[in-house]
């Protein structure tokens, strides 16, 4: 054990009431400030194997704008589980995100069930309807929300002594193929353009299924990824945290889930990179390198959820965390790990680019929030700016990475 010193860095109010940890599941009606959210409603898959843990069906909401040639499909996040225990945790409550599934509600709502659903869901961030604020903000927009646990990479039924099941490949999938045959989605002459993207588990979701995606939807769609906090590291946990580390927990999911299957379907090459070590390819710092669709990646440089979990095992997001000097020792080269490995990402294989947007900043999944559009670089670029790029299709790689050393140093945070 290092210095007993402690070091606290004040976030704005504002930051923090953004990291709170309920804010980074999935989410509808949330209330950040904004006057332009935007509403859908829901729509109910129809593939039977679409379902959540507790086997309710599981659907999406939908803005539909019949005018409008551009798409948003975006996976919800909220966290996973990954063997009984964990799992019987985040129905009780006892684990992240806290919410009772017995007694869940629409203001709580249960993460293994499409139970506590509600008609119409508004949205902000990505989703607003102020093309000042979105550069989305007239695209036909579906939101997914998340009640499968597994990061959307899953495809069984009960098994391994656990009463859930685990479809999140299923639930993607069946929406996927409700949007082509029934909301003409690829209908247009024309062209369209799908950004295919998710926040959190949703944004590792998003990286797992995205090279696979063009196949899932007809040929005249032009495919975009939207990847937000999906780039982990493979770091072991500060030594003291107790957290059993997410690369065990992804090996888990992988394995006993069927999540392999997927890796084996959207990246062959990636599979074959790491013989007998599936799992790599539905973790960030080793699939991303494969990814071949164009995409913008967003990876603050000190990820709020990995940092929580490997410096202090916490069930969510710190909003206000506190570090000895060996934490924050541990929390720093974390920082420089993510600032220079993002950097090593090469332009898309064979069809386009790889965008990648790095605030050295505290923070995780802020694309459903104001701050998509309020919080940026040191450069004064933010994430809205960043898609208005990728929606632009540029030829080459461009990165937004800020340089500074320390923690939380960027001044757009």
């Amino acid at each position: 054990v290092g210095s007993a010193m402690v070091v606290r860095t004040v976030l704005c109010l504002q930051a923090l009431l953004w990291a709170l940890p309920g804010a980074f599941g999935w989410s509808c009606d949330e209330g950040y400030a904004s006057d332009s959210y935007d509403v859908l409603s829901l729509r109910w898959v129809s593939d039977p194997l679409a379902v959540c843990n507790d086997g309710t069906p599981a659907a999406y909401y939908l803005r539909r704008n019949t005018s409008s040639r551009q798409w948003l499909v975006y996976l919800g996040g909220g966290g996973m589980c990954y063997d009984a225990e964990s799992c019987q945790g985040r129905w009780n409550g006892t684990l992240y995100p806290h919410h009772n599934c017995d007694n869940s509600s629409a203001s709580a709502p249960c993460f293994m069930s499409s139970k506590d659903y509600q008609d119409t869901c508004s949205k902000t961030g990505i989703f607003d309807t102020d093309i000042a604020h979105s550069p989305l903000a007239y695209a036909n927009k579906i939101y997914i929300p998340y009640c499968s646990s597994d990061f959307f990479i899953g495809d069984t039924g009960p098994a391994n002594g656990m009463p859930y099941s685990f479809r999140g490949q299923r639930v993607v999938t069946a929406t996927l193929a409700d949007l082509v045959a029934n909301e003409d989605l690829g209908g247009s002459a024309s062209g369209e353009e799908l950004v295919f993207g998710g926040g959190s588990a949703g944004g590792r979701g998003a990286m797992a299924f995205l090279d696979l995606v063009p196949d899932l939807v007809p040929s005249s769609v032009t495919v975009l990824g939207f990847l937000d906090s999906n780039y982990y590291l493979d770091v072991d946990p500060f030594p003291a945290s107790g957290f059993s580390g997410f690369q065990q927990q992804t090996q888990l999911i992988s394995d006993s889930m069927n999540g392999s299957s997927l890796a084996a379907a959207s990246s062959p090459a990636c599979v074959a990179a790491y013989p007998g070590q599936t799992w790599k390819c539905s973790y960030g710092q080793y699939r991303m390198p494969f990814i071949k669709t164009s995409y913008l990646m967003v990876a603050a440089q000190y990820d709020g959820w990995q940092l929580s979990h490997d410096v202090h095992d916490y069930q969510g997001i710190e909003a206000d965390p506190v570090y000895t000097e060996d934490e924050l020792d541990y929390v720093n080269s974390f920082g420089a790990a993510t600032q220079a490995l993002v950097q090593t990402l090469p332009s898309a294989v064979e069809t386009g680019s790889a965008l990648v947007f790095s605030p050295a900043c505290y923070s995780h999944h802020v694309s459903e929030t104001p701050n998509f559009w309020n919080a940026s670089t040191s450069d004064g670029t933010s994430q809205a700016g960043a898609m208005a790029t990728l929606l632009s299709l540029p030829e080459a790689a461009q990165y937004w990475v800020d340089d500074c050393v320390g923690y939380a140093c960027g001044s757009g945070c």
